[in-house]
């Protein structure tokens, strides 16, 4: 019986093992947001240049995805579309737009994305984004997320290198409100992992906070290019 013991928890250990690894190589959280949330991997569907991937990740996923040519709500023309629900049924809208429609300015990537909900419909956040010219950068400085009475800041986060390699450090984004953290994206996990993405986002924010947060990412990885090639820096 004693050997029996052993061999048990034996088995809970080792199961327990990639689990411990793979929280080593996240990105480091602030301490209330790792307290108040899970980590949730998204799983990335087909990635195309015509339409937007298809995304899950924990109760979020995006659905009635369009890629450029589609109109949006005031007729405009869209560079990209597509809705996020969660299991309860609410939705975020999310429309995306080239800022200038030379051919020159839509390879730095300079849009404006437009989030509303079913929640609260008269809720509008506008996610501004510009690449850096001539680089594979995304600068924070650039980044303006805003519904015209709060806004939502962001901190680059890097985590822990193995060895001198820093391609080896899991890379992330950050987000607060008020200086209170309300969600992350790991867009880097580095190392042998380095394709897997994940999303946090804080179960004591509101529903709309939260819906909007889950757009928020996914307009990131779109707009980034699921980062294969792309990179955010501070």
């Amino acid at each position: 019986m004693k050997h029996l013991y052993k061999f048990l928890f034996l088995i809970l250990f080792l199961a327990s093992v990639p689990q411990i690894n793979a929280q080593k190589d996240d990105i480091p959280l602030e301490p209330k947001l790792e307290q108040q949330s899970e980590r949730l991997l998204i799983k990335i569907g087909m990635i195309s240049k015509t339409k937007p991937a298809k995304l899950k990740f924990g109760d979020f996923a995006n659905v009635d995805i369009k890629g450029a040519s589609v109109r949006g709500s005031d007729n405009t023309a869209l560079d990209f579309s597509f809705t996020v629900m969660n299991k309860k049924g609410d939705s975020a809208f999310v429309e995306g737009v080239k800022n200038s429609p030379t051919a020159e300015a839509a390879s730095e990537k300079d849009m404006s994305v437009y989030i509303t909900t079913s929640i609260d419909q008269d809720d509008l956040w506008v996610l501004l984004m510009t690449k850096t010219p001539g680089t594979n950068e995304f600068s924070l400085k650039n980044i303006f997320l805003t519904n015209g009475d709060d806004e939502i800041t962001f901190s680059h986060v890097i985590g822990e290198q193995k060895g001198n390699y820093a391609a080896t450090a899991p890379r992330g984004v950050e987000a607060f409100i008020d200086g209170n953290p309300i969600g992350a994206i790991q867009y880097y996990s580095g190392g042998s992992f380095s394709y897997k993405k994940y999303i946090w986002i804080s179960n004591q924010s509101d529903p709309q906070t939260q819906l909007v947060m889950a757009a928020v990412f996914s307009s990131l990885l779109e707009i980034g290019g699921y980062f294969e090639d792309d990179t955010f820096v501070e």
